[in-house]
């Protein structure tokens, strides 16, 4: 049950640590109606904005829906965004993967995990839809082309249910090239600069830039940005935004965390900016959870962004152990969730200066993608040594507590009790996996700005809210530019379940919207 009281509380500590002013830097400006359009210069039945895991989701099921002139843009050179980037992991319950496997699961166990993670913040609403309703958006995604490789226990999960395509790009591009099968249309370099108004308030179209020339370059204000032809597109039934988080936004970041400073790395690539949800907060839209910007713990603190380490640490919290270098000693549970994953690593970090170690022998690494464990060591993020004493030697670790913790963590493994920490050690192939067979394999995680859990307000169909308490007809929302879903912290592969769900529903509800505009 959703403790209100204590959501209302954390919210009201969160407005009061940021001064009560979310927006400073924000402009009112008036919005942009119909008669201000010279001209409509292409008239679609629906568009969507962005072209990630829920805008690509959106798309088809349009599509499936029975919308045929239908339009996605993107402002960038290229498609999928943060999403193809990705882990591409999907938390669910209920899978035939997790029947193959024995593992025993439901949503009500996932629910309150997310819950938990969340501090109860979230809309439970969501929550228990994106848990229920879930498996049904998992086959659909096999149905399209999906191709799932394995199943694993993400931090924070009590088991395993991340199922995992292997990137993110293997599950955008079987849905972008299912929607040019479908005859659906795919722009990139086109950016939505205003949204279009009627008398009324009712979406029905944009203002966009066409051949717009994103600034490759993680200083430059994108609001500077004059490149590209204008052009006012239609949209019959209205508009679906799905153009993710802001994470690489240095300025409007900050003005929701002051924590975050302009040095912070993040995991975000560069387009992932404030453009579009700063527009939406000058048009009066409401907006949820703005505050909470989570730092993910799975990244390479010997790489600048996402980097390809990232799959190896990810596995090697699952089956490896993690030390303080200096100490030799664990200070946290592998497997704990983002925000305090992130906080331990930052407690004992001695401002970057001392990076924890996270290892695992030649049994663990098996759990890796061969291609991905050589990316990451071509990088010069992942390690390989013949023996222990390279390892304790490279990094500079307190040798006789390090292997003192070692043997500990081995005797815990075998006794599937971890009297330390609590950890559930996760099976390989049906079996526990010791860390005693070289060679060893290492890396240093460093926390990056990963993703935005607040964003517009929307209904579970996908209608977002006006400020005013009512939803705007024809603007539908999904994916990382809402909120409500995970609260305070994100557990890690709920983003996918969140975007690919409800990028499905916004799909549906506009398809809907449009046969409704026939029918009358």
């Amino acid at each position: 049950m959703l403790n209100m009281q204590r959501r209302k509380a954390m919210k009201t500590f969160a407005l009061l640590g940021s001064g009560m002013a979310l927006f400073p830097a924000l402009e009112a400006q008036a919005k942009m109606l119909e008669k201000d359009v010279p001209r409509w210069d292409e008239e679609f039945d629906a568009i969507v904005v962005g072209s990630g895991f829920a805008g690509s989701a959106a798309m088809v099921s349009i599509m499936d829906n029975g919308l045929r002139n239908v339009l996605m843009i993107d402002k960038m050179p290229y498609l999928g965004g943060n999403s193809s980037i990705s882990g591409g992991s999907f938390a669910i319950s209920g899978t035939y993967i997790q029947k193959q496997d024995g593992i025993d699961d439901n949503p009500e166990l996932h629910i309150k995990d997310t819950l938990k993670s969340g501090k109860n913040l979230n809309d439970i609403e969501l929550v228990r839809i994106m848990a229920y309703e879930g498996l049904d958006s998992f086959n659909w995604l096999t149905t399209n082309g999906v191709k799932w490789k394995w199943v694993s226990q993400s931090g924070g999960h009590s088991v395993s249910r991340s199922h995992s395509a292997g990137a993110g790009s293997y599950i955008v591009r079987p849905l972008q090239k299912r929607i040019r099968e479908m005859g659906g249309k795919i722009r990139m370099r086109v950016i939505m600069d205003e949204i279009v108004y009627n008398e009324k308030g009712h979406v029905i179209g944009m203002k966009v830039r066409e051949k717009y020339e994103f600034k490759f370059d993680r200083d430059f204000d994108e609001n500077e940005n004059t490149t590209g032809n204008t052009k006012y597109y239609r949209a019959n039934a209205g508009i679906i935004l799905a153009t993710g988080g802001w994470g690489a936004d240095k300025k409007f970041r900050q003005q929701m965390d002051a924590k975050l400073t302009p040095t912070t790395l993040t995991t975000n690539h560069m387009g992932a900016t404030g453009y579009t949800i700063k527009k939406l907060i000058q048009d009066d839209i409401e907006t949820i959870d703005m505050q909470y910007i989570q730092s993910m713990h799975v990244t390479s603190a010997d790489e600048g962004s996402f980097g390809f380490a990232y799959r190896f640490i990810t596995r090697a919290y699952g089956y490896g152990m993690m030390i303080n270098p200096k100490t030799g000693r664990r200070f946290v549970n592998e497997i704990v969730d983002r925000k305090n994953g992130t906080d331990a690593i930052l407690a004992m970090n001695e401002g970057g200066t001392n990076h924890p170690i996270l290892f695992m022998d030649s049994v663990g690494v098996k759990t890796v993608d061969i291609a991905d464990l050589q990316r990451g060591m071509e990088a010069d993020a992942i390690w390989q040594f013949e023996t222990l004493d390279e390892m304790i030697a490279k990094f500079n670790i307190n040798k006789e507590p390090f292997l003192d913790e070692l043997k500990k963590y081995n005797e815990y493994v075998k006794s599937g009790k971890d009297a330390d920490f609590g950890r559930v050690f996760q099976k390989y192939k049906g079996a526990t996996i010791t860390i005693e067979k070289p060679p060893f394999f290492a890396a240093r995680p460093g926390p990056k700005i990963h993703h935005c859990m607040g964003g517009v307000k929307t209904t579970p169909q996908c209608l977002v809210f006006h400020k005013g308490g009512y939803t705007v007809p024809g603007l539908f929302a999904c994916g990382e530019v809402t909120g409500g879903r995970h609260g305070y912290n994100r557990l890690g592969s709920n983003a996918v379940l969140d975007c690919i769900l409800f990028g499905r529903k916004a799909g549906k509800s506009i398809a809907d919207r449009y046969k409704q505009i026939v029918r009358s």
